[in-house]
């Protein structure tokens, strides 16, 4: 197991790659970015190899977040908010996602690759929470997980180029909820 202090390095590294990539692109300097983390450079290739393997890292860290958002709604909301917080936030997220996995895409990097896990988790965790809000008579009965994801990728596709109004979740939600 790493060090606590290799731990903090590493989750520091990933938070100051996110802003110089957001600020500079895959041109980036991996030297900006281990000076944004207050690290040396060594510290960065320590952490990853490659620009490509950091610039994975950020998407896989980024769905990490989310995971751990699941998880937190699960245990501390009422399964109703949890659910559709957490639909929400998918949606919220997937614009700042888009310019990461598009920027990673065309440098010729798969974002997918070595994610089976984090799709299965995420699966999981959508499934739990509808699930849960269904039980709790919050989101229709007939409702499955493919209506979700179709909903989300939908959703989430409006947000990423910016044709999404405000209005448009309770819409969706409006058409999920039991009343």
């Amino acid at each position: 197991m790493p060090r606590s202090d290799a731990l903090r390095n590493r989750a520091r590294v990933l938070d100051a790659a996110e802003e110089v990539l957001a600020e500079q692109g895959l041109t980036a300097r991996m030297d900006a970015i281990a000076a944004r983390a207050g690290v040396g450079v060594g510290t960065v290739y320590r952490h990853f190899a490659t620009k490509e393997a950091l610039w994975q890292a950020i998407v896989v860290a980024r769905v990490d977040v989310l995971l751990a958002e699941a998880r937190r709604l699960r245990a501390e909301a009422d399964p109703a908010t949890a659910f559709f917080t957490f639909f929400a936030r998918i949606v919220a997220d997937a614009a700042a996602k888009k310019a990461y996995t598009d920027a990673l895409r065309d440098a010729g990097i798969d974002v997918k690759d070595g994610q089976a896990e984090q799709v299965a988790a995420m699966r999981a965790a959508i499934t739990g929470l509808l699930r849960a809000a269904q039980d709790a008579h919050a989101v229709r009965a007939e409702v499955g997980l493919p209506e979700i994801l179709a909903l989300l990728r939908g959703a989430s596709l409006a947000a990423e180029t910016g044709d999404f109004p405000p209005a448009a979740l309770e819409i969706i939600f409006s058409g999920l909820r039991t009343v």
